[in-house]
């Protein structure tokens, strides 16, 4: 394989920053020139001065280039792929290129808060050898505007159930969005980016089996989360059967419940999954395998005699951000 193409100003000396507590911020990006160019201004107005951008074009793409290219700022390194690698190799690539000890990833078409990156350096728990900080996200919808999660992670909380195992019945308490996290090097190359259906998820379920990782929420909105975009995850994914082979597969990750509640709560709420054959198919797996809560059980319930439209306008009606339309 040709080795990447590299475009943009020199690395910087070592003496110019402190490589211990540096921050890299990774974005992979490809055809959305004007999107990457917001998610990167957003980036280098980082309070935090340690900081460099890398931005990760997954193929072949002159209009990002050129667009990224206007910046001028010395902090940013631009690697522009020959052939297209994915989401996740970009990202690995990405870290893998890194200088700093920490990364943060950023999706394209998001943003951050320019106090993003020092508040979770702050924020980060003594003791705890692989902290993975995640924030609040006002979250961007068609229906309104969120504030998302309303349950924060502590280093108390196991991943894998903190994602999946809701106390409410609506989506939103629970959220840790890949363009809000930032974590130590040294877990990504432990621990890289799977290739997978759903990646983002999957990586952070896999951290959950590592001693001394921990996921915490710093309770500030630091970032933009756009969610009328193409990215698929679990609550859009229209192949339903790709979905519950997914979860299938990290099911010897999960606790019981967290498995069941991924199933009846995550899943379950899909409109693709609202036959009767596949309600029947999640509720078997759920009750053989995992460990339902009522909570989930009753989410489940609510997905299958709720329509989907009424159960956006009432969570937009308890949950949605103040000022939001």
């Amino acid at each position: 394989m040709t080795p990447p193409q590299e475009t943009g100003p020199q690395e910087m000396a070592p003496q110019e920053m402190a490589p211990q507590e540096m921050v890299t911020v990774v974005i992979p990006t490809r055809n959305r020139p004007d999107m990457v160019a917001r998610a990167v201004e957003s980036a280098l107005g980082q309070t935090y001065a340690p900081l460099e951008v890398v931005v990760v074009i997954d193929g072949p793409d002159p209009a990002t280039e050129e667009r990224l290219r206007a910046f001028g700022d010395p902090r940013l390194t631009v690697i522009a792929l020959e052939q297209n690698r994915g989401a996740a190799g970009a990202r690995n690539l990405g870290v893998e290129r890194a200088k700093g000890a920490w990364i943060a990833f950023l999706d394209d078409d998001d943003e951050w808060m320019p106090g993003k990156i020092a508040l979770q350096m702050a924020a980060r728990p003594p003791g705890v050898r692989y902290p993975i900080m995640s924030c609040r996200c006002k979250v961007v919808t068609a229906r309104g505007d969120f504030e998302w999660p309303r349950r924060l992670c502590t280093p108390r909380d196991r991943i894998g159930d903190y994602l999946f195992v809701r106390h409410g019945l609506f989506k939103g308490e629970t959220f840790a969005p890949t363009t809000t996290l930032l974590a130590p090097k040294a877990l990504l190359q432990r621990q890289p980016i799977p290739k997978s259906a759903f990646d983002d998820w999957e990586w952070l379920i896999s951290c959950g089996q590592i001693e001394s990782c921990a996921l915490v929420t710093v309770p500030e909105v630091l970032a933009i989360h756009y969610t009328e975009s193409d990215r698929i995850t679990l609550s859009t994914c229209h192949n339903i059967d790709m979905a519950l082979n997914w979860a299938e597969s990290v099911r010897p990750k999960l606790s019981p419940r967290a498995y069941a509640s991924l199933l009846l709560q995550a899943t379950g709420g899909e409109q693709a999954a609202r036959t009767p054959a596949v309600r029947k198919r999640i509720l078997k797996s759920a009750l053989r395998d995992g460990a339902p809560t009522p909570m989930a059980l009753t989410t489940f319930l609510m997905h299958s005699l709720m329509p989907v439209g009424l159960r956006r306008r009432l969570r937009q009606a308890i949950f949605s951000a103040p000022g939001a339309a």
